[in-house]
């Protein structure tokens, strides 16, 4: 089977916000077996969406999947355009309706009411998260899946009524998707050189992402898939997160959880960021114990007894702070696992000693201390991220070693 995607919506053409639809719709038909021929991006526009119709039908593709573009404004014109384009005429599903009512539970905006409309030729999908529905249509021996534009709706809409019903037609095929850190996508390249030439008959794809790298696995053979995972498992032992997509922060509350750690936090440069990627994972209340942001110096006097001498001499951003951090977290609470960062995310502010994206940072646990210094490139936001993503990271490979001793005389 043969794919094209079209992503539909002002937002996404003129770069307001990430097409991260395509990217996930890609990753998606890639473990099925299905060949991604061409994704393209066009505005709020009828007369471009039926251009990209037209091409599509003359096209070898088997399937068109839109994003976007099935909402209740008047710039939202994907369905209209599809209907127009095959002659099709649309009528209120009453199904939609009463999803609606429930949906907002009283009176609501009637411009809503434009969700429910669509032809009997279309197969529904269920909106858990929002009010648009999507649909399916079968069109002069090609098909179409017109999915709705938010992220988080488009995945559930794909993965929970598209994903079954492409399973059957996709090609069979024997995949698996990894997460890994703590190398470059290019050190990865040739750290893993060997295996890709020991399995031609698997597909290999890496994806980067900010601070990690996705691995996608595929391959029609099953005993050559079969070996090559287990040589890539064995290979990546030490740089894997999980499978499935699974985030560090998830992998590292998984890991608390299992071995019943709390953790706790004290941030300077990442503004409370750490605190935030681990709470954002349900059931993080389980294992997470207490955060601190000392942004300044005096706070982190105040809250972490950090010496004035220290800061004076070696400055906020050095390691002996971090250490002071570390101990006056032990101090305020009983966390088996604690974390304490200083760096400077810039733009200004950075020395030749000390760079802009230099990061200190400290990982006690129970009556041991590491202290650690990276240097993590772009701007402001992204060192930011970047140092809670590979603070987590260490954490997650220290605590599944569970031997910070060792660890330390490295």
């Amino acid at each position: 089977m043969k794919a094209w995607i079209l992503n539909i919506g002002d937002e996404v053409l003129l770069g307001k916000v990430c097409n991260t639809n395509a990217s996930f719709l890609g990753r998606e038909l890639f473990k099925l077996g299905i060949a991604l021929e061409r994704v393209a991006v066009v505005g709020d526009d009828s007369g471009m969406i039926k251009k990209e119709l037209a091409l599509f039908e003359k096209s070898e593709a088997d399937l068109l999947i839109t994003t976007g573009g099935l909402g209740p404004t008047h710039d939202d014109l994907t369905k209209e355009a599809v209907f127009e384009f095959f002659g099709l005429k649309a009528e209120t599903r009453e199904a939609v309706v009463r999803n609606l009512e429930a949906y907002f539970g009283g009176d609501y905006p009637k411009t809503n009411l434009k969700q429910a409309n669509f032809p009997q030729e279309a197969v529904l999908l269920e909106n858990r998260i929002g009010t648009a529905p999507g649909a399916i249509l079968k069109m002069r021996g090609k098909t179409y899946v017109l999915l709705v534009g938010p992220p988080a709706e488009m995945r559930a809409m794909f993965t929970e009524s598209v994903l079954p019903r492409l399973q059957v037609f996709s090609a069979e095929s024997f995949a698996a998707e990894f997460i890994a850190m703590g190398k470059g996508e290019s050190e990865f390249e040739e750290y893993l050189g060997e295996l890709y030439k020991r399995h031609p008959e698997v597909s290999f794809a890496t994806y980067p992402e900010e601070g990690r790298i996705r691995f996608l696995l595929r391959s029609g053979n099953d005993q050559a898939f079969a070996a090559a995972l287990s040589e890539f498992r064995a290979l990546m032992e030490d740089y894997l997160i999980g499978a499935d997509g699974l985030t560090i922060e998830e992998a590292v509350i998984n890991l608390l959880k299992s071995k019943g750690y709390k953790v706790s936090v004290a941030e300077s440069c990442t503004g409370g960021m750490l605190a935030s990627f681990l709470v954002n994972v349900p059931g993080a209340s389980d294992v997470f114990h207490e955060g601190f942001v000392t942004y300044s110096n005096e706070a982190k006097m105040k809250y972490l007894g950090v010496r004035k001498e220290t800061l004076d001499r070696f400055g906020a951003v050095s390691e002996e702070v971090v250490r002071e951090m570390v101990e006056g977290i032990k101090r305020r609470n009983g966390a088996e696992a604690r974390i304490a960062i200083s760096g400077i995310a810039g733009p200004g502010g950075g020395t030749a000693e000390k760079p802009v994206g230099l990061v200190h940072y400290a990982i006690g646990f129970k009556d041991e201390v590491i202290a650690e210094a990276k240097i993590f490139k772009g701007n402001r936001e992204q060192i930011r991220r970047r140092t809670c993503l590979w603070v987590l990271y260490r954490l997650f490979c220290l605590l599944k070693a569970d031997q910070f001793q060792d660890i330390n005389k490295e």
